[in-house]
């Protein structure tokens, strides 16, 4: 049986192992960035799936993908299940992935039943693979979402450069994702996402499924120090301006404040980027990304302005000059009530009891239920919380719980069983 046959079908620890050998590396997790030729191959194989399987396969502007299951023909509302196959570098096997072929697997099902007549649907169904929801090798993350939900202008979304360089436009092109094709649909009545939880509350609750009222907000700053280049051998140590040093003097000082001052956030300095990165030149400028996160945005307000003071120290001490590149709030979001209560109900009736839970990541559904579209987010456990790396696992039992939690929800909702307010 080749590859393509042995996709074939709604067998969700098939089609998950077949994803999984895409980009994979010995020892190193996934590699799957946005665009990237993984990335290409990928959504050749999420395609190839799906219109074997039946679906109609469109892609946006931005390289969205929408496997359509036109059940209630045009002019019918749509709802939409999915999430994303970008990795992080050296990610894991689940993050994202997961939540795009348990949506494809239960539309399989839902369609051989309703081709069976087992019920009738009232709405049509399309199965989403967002582009360069990770933010790993382009910034914003979120970004197929928010262009779809209106959040992000196209234009500025295609504009967007890796760290080589390279717009997202012209990677897109590169593997082979050009403009729109197909018959894209339009704004659902609803969105769902199945997605591994990356942290540890199921387990210590004993519960294999999670519904998310609502999110943690996150306080996002990049400050850039801008010294001057010097040979590291004979500049004087008294005409020095380093950048680097000032960079370090403010990590340590952003990770002193913040554990003193406000010990429940959650923060990181997650990246730095030096120029021109010789081990012989002073470094001239480093920017890093800094994160906090917390339920209470006037906490972040106050840790914010605390370490952005500290940054400012660090430049004086240094002789170096500070920018503030960026510095973004995202508010804390609250998702659907009521179709948050139709995933708890469609849980306890395949026998789970959930546990209404706040996710601290953000996810494709928060950034369409921002933009007014109704979404449910649904969790299942991860190992030990380990998420964005190799050792990231969730285990059978566990998907397979989702996936049925996740085709009940999506059957009530095709049947028409939830109604946005208007």
């Amino acid at each position: 049986m080749d590859s393509a046959a042995a996709m074939a079908g709604s067998d969700l620890a098939a089609v998950f192992d077949r994803m999984s050998a895409i980009g994979a590396r010995p020892g190193a997790g996934i590699m799957r960035l946005a665009a990237s030729a993984e990335d290409g191959a990928a959504r050749r194989l999420f395609a190839d799936w799906m219109s074997r399987g039946g679906a109609r396969i469109a892609q946006d502007a931005i390289g969205n993908q929408f496997a359509c299951f036109d059940w209630a023909g045009e002019g019918a509302s749509w709802v939409f299940a999915g999430s994303h196959l970008d990795t992080q570098p050296r990610g894991g096997r689940f993050d994202g992935a997961l939540g795009v072929l348990a949506a494809g697997c239960a539309a399989l099902d839902l369609d051989a039943e309703i081709r069976a007549g087992g019920f009738r649907p009232s709405r049509n169904l399309a199965v989403v693979n967002w582009t360069n929801e990770e933010g790993a090798r382009y910034q914003p993350s979120l970004t197929g979402s928010g262009v779809f939900s209106g959040a992000l202008p196209l234009d500025d979304a295609l504009a967007l450069e890796d760290g080589a360089g390279i717009a997202l436009r012209d990677a897109l092109d590169t593997i082979g994702v050009a403009g729109e094709t197909g018959s894209v649909p339009p704004r659902p009545e609803a969105y769902v996402e199945l997605h591994v939880e990356q942290g540890r509350a199921l387990t210590e609750a004993e519960r294999r499924i999670g519904v998310v009222e609502g999110t943690w907000a996150a306080r996002k700053i990049t400050p850039a120090w801008t010294g001057r280049a010097a040979h590291t051998g004979p500049t004087p140590m008294a005409d020095r301006r380093d950048a680097l040093l000032a960079a370090a003097r403010g990590i340590a000082a952003f990770e002193a404040i913040v554990a003193a001052h406000h010990p429940h956030l959650h923060r990181s300095a997650a990246r730095l980027v030096i120029e021109p990165n010789s081990p012989n030149v002073v470094v001239e400028r480093a920017t890093v990304w800094f994160e906090l996160r917390g339920l209470d945005v006037a906490e972040l307000d106050i840790a914010g302005r605390a370490v952005i003071a500290a940054f400012e120290k660090a430049a004086r001490e240094t002789g170096t000059r500070l920018e503030i590149a960026a510095d973004g709030l995202r508010p804390p979001a609250s998702m659907d009530d009521r179709l948050a209560a139709l995933a708890g109900d469609m849980a306890r009736a395949c026998g789970f009891e959930p546990l209404v839970m706040r996710s601290v990541a953000g996810h494709d559904a928060v950034a369409l239920q921002n933009a007014g579209i109704p979404s449910a987010l649904i969790f299942i456990p991860s190992v030990d919380g380990i998420a964005h790396h190799p050792d990231e696992l969730t285990h059978p039992e566990d998907m397979k719980a989702g996936l049925k939690v996740l085709t009940a929800l999506l059957r009530r909702l095709a049947e028409g069983g939830f109604h946005a307010e208007r």
